[in-house]
């Protein structure tokens, strides 16, 4: 969306130009006694930026005069300040203050100029520093830089700039000529029209733009597209093409800290682009180290004091490289400066970050605060409930989970969750039942059934305590419940638990019907042997050893059943 100052100036031109700008034009014409040549190249000095009030003017009018003074007008039109001036009061923009970069674009447009000088202006213990760049009207991002200069005034500085201003424009004709030949695809003339330019003016990044995208559409090599963008980037290190192709190409060649470090510098020129903003986050989670992106985050943030954008790009990079300490003070600094960015993401990071840090109540609290924002957010329920519990607080996890669940909040893993909670709390008799509904009702994630077969394994361990026939049976009856649905991971585990829960309950009975001279115990367990007979080896693969082991106390005890069977005249 435009600003609302480039859709002021954009409708003077539209419905005012003539009336505005021709009045102006005759003034201009009155002034300097100058006609431009219809062929002149058309070049505007907009107002420098400066923290001094008057200053960016002061310099933006000392490089019109020298400009005027030093190039031959009818090959360079110096567009009037008048001009410039009258087209701002019109739209009711300050004429004074130095314009955004879009906006630049914008009343260059308007006023028809082929480029436009621009720059900033601050003040030293001895004079002043000037600092400027040439912009092509038809695309901002095609930028020259011109140096820093140093003097008394900007008078003394502009004469630097012009002079500099003078030997970059060498290039143009080059620019031009490699631009054209690239739209014909004549892209190896292209390159050598550009490498022209860059002898005419060694310092081109005007003509290395063209070049690299040149490059770029040729699909040349990384390596070759690497070495070009360096050169670009070595020349301007704000270049958005160089600093782009620097970061792919470095990516393409698996050189992924390199290519982070790129992107986060391409991210420091347009702190505000969320495309570019989600490249880095991206890059910096799957491509690399974080660590190596944030010295340059660091340095943008100090260039760009107070930039929010900057600031949750560096709290992004302090929560990735674990500096949680910090993280957590940058992240309250950020939303103090920007509510709106204490969404449920900021919340949900925070609360993992203090999960990371070992900080469960202050996770779980953090938690809380999200969701008051956010009611019934299911990511954030989630992590309350798992910090409380982590922090073990245990019955207010389960009270939380109870309330999310009767609001029907979809909880991740819920009935897992509760299923730990319950076990945690010492309620193991209500999680088998439970495991059983959630699982006939639907839930049969893979967290579910291994679950599933560890409440039987509890089981089976307490029926080992109370050695009781119908604890035996009981555990068997819930293993090969948990068998069935056991995941294909854990189905040898479960068999072989199994089995040896048959071994176990065979053998209660063979001691209960040997001490009663039972038959029918005396059955049940020859019956329970021959089971485990058949699910050790089954589940062999788990426990290869203690198989072997279980399954020779199977056949000792069969053996021995069969001894007693016979002595008590079983049938």
């Amino acid at each position: 969306m435009k600003s609302r100052h480039v859709q002021a100036i954009a409708g003077i031109g539209m419905t005012l130009g003539g009336t505005v700008l021709m009045p102006a034009l005759l003034l201009a014409q009155g002034t300097y006694n100058r006609v431009p040549d219809p062929n002149a190249t058309r070049v505007m000095v907009s107002v420098f930026k400066s923290a001094e009030k008057g200053l960016g003017v002061q310099a933006a009018d000392a490089v019109r005069s020298r400009m005027n003074s030093e190039f031959p007008y009818k090959q360079v039109y110096v567009l009037p300040k008048q001009d410039m001036v009258a087209t701002l009061e019109a739209s009711g923009f300050p004429t004074t203050d130095a314009l955004e970069p879009h906006d630049q674009k914008a009343l260059a447009v308007i006023m028809r100029a082929d480029e436009y000088v621009s720059g900033t202006v601050t003040k030293t213990p001895t004079g002043v520093k000037v600092e400027a760049q040439l912009v092509l009207a038809r695309d901002n991002s095609l930028i020259q830089p011109l140096g820093t200069f140093e003097g008394k005034n900007a008078g003394d500085a502009s004469s630097a700039i012009s002079k500099e201003l003078k030997e970059a424009r060498k290039q143009l004709d080059g620019e031009k000529k490699c631009m054209n030949a690239a739209r014909a695809q004549k892209y190896d003339e292209a390159i050598a029209f550009a490498k022209e330019a860059v002898t005419a003016y060694p310092k081109a990044t005007l003509a290395r733009t063209c070049w690299v995208n040149v490059l770029i559409t040729q699909k040349a090599p990384a390596q070759a597209q690497l070495d070009a963008a360096r050169e670009l980037v070595a020349l301007d290190p704000k270049s958005k093409t160089g600093l782009e192709v620097l970061a792919q190409s470095y990516s393409d060649l698996k050189q992924s800290d390199s290519a982070v470090v790129a992107l986060t510098r391409l991210l420091a020129t347009d702190p505000k682009n969320p495309r570019l903003q989600l490249r880095v986050v991206e890059a910096l989670t799957i491509l690399a180290n974080p660590a190596v992106a944030k010295p340059v985050v660091d340095q943008a943030v100090q260039d760009n004091p107070g930039d929010p954008d900057l600031l949750k790009l560096r709290w992004i990079i302090l929560l990735a490289t674990k500096e949680y300490k910090e993280a957590f003070t940058q992240g309250d600094e950020l939303v103090k400066l920007d509510t709106s960015l204490a969404d449920t993401t900021y919340f949900i990071r925070t609360a993992r970050a203090y999960q990371a840090d070992s900080q469960m109540a202050k996770a779980a609290e953090t938690a809380a605060k999200g969701l008051q924002k956010f009611p019934n957010q299911p990511s954030l329920v989630f992590e309350q409930i798992f910090s409380l519990q982590k922090a073990g607080q245990l019955q207010q996890a389960l009270d939380a989970l109870d309330k999310a669940q009767t609001a029907k909040v979809a909880v991740a893993d819920g009935n897992a969750l509760r299923i730990q909670l319950l076990q945690g709390l010492g309620k193991t008799d209500e999680v088998l039942p439970f495991l059983k509904k959630a699982i006939a009702e639907g839930d049969t994630t893979n967290n579910m059934r291994v679950l599933a077969l560890q409440s039987a394994q509890a089981v089976l361990k307490k029926a080992n305590e109370t050695k009781a026939i119908p604890d035996y049976d009981l555990a068997v009856e819930t293993l090969k419940w948990a068998d069935g649905i056991a995941p294909r991971e854990l189905k040898a585990q479960a068999q072989f638990i199994l089995g040896t829960a048959y071994l176990y309950s065979g053998q209660a009975r063979l001691t209960a019907g040997d001490a009663a001279k039972d038959c029918k115990l005396l059955k049940e367990a020859k019956d329970a042997f021959v089971e485990a007979q058949i699910m050790l080896p089954k589940g062999g693969t788990f426990a290869p050893d203690a198989m072997r082991t279980a399954m020779g106390a199977v056949m000792q005890l069969d053996q021995a059943a069969n001894q007693r069977f016979a002595s008590f005249n079983c049938k």
